[in-house]
């Protein structure tokens, strides 16, 4: 079943999870290994959406804006997280 864009809706639902997940993984980043799982899934997800080629229906790359978003929130939790072990370190 495909509609107006020529792909398959689900595609394009995955392709918004992508930027969904990342949002909220931002929203909640100090919670180190949820806020982590829940980006590299959307990267995961936004990546497979951009090796399709998943657009939206006025040819919108929600794909795009998801990996990226996510790879930063990937960036983030892990860049802080090294930098506090290294500041909370106990001698």
């Amino acid at each position: 079943m495909t509609s107006n864009g020529g792909q398959i809706p689900v595609l394009r639902g995955a392709s918004i999870a992508s930027v969904s997940l990342g949002f909220f993984s931002l929203a909640v980043f100090w919670w180190y290994p949820f806020s982590l799982i829940l980006s590299s899934i959307g990267l995961l997800i936004g990546l497979i959406c951009l090796a399709r080629g998943v657009r939206g229906i006025y040819g919108e790359n929600f794909a795009l804006i998801g990996t990226t978003l996510c790879g930063m929130v990937v960036g983030i939790v892990l860049t802080l997280t090294q930098l506090l072990h290294f500041a909370i370190w106990d001698r």
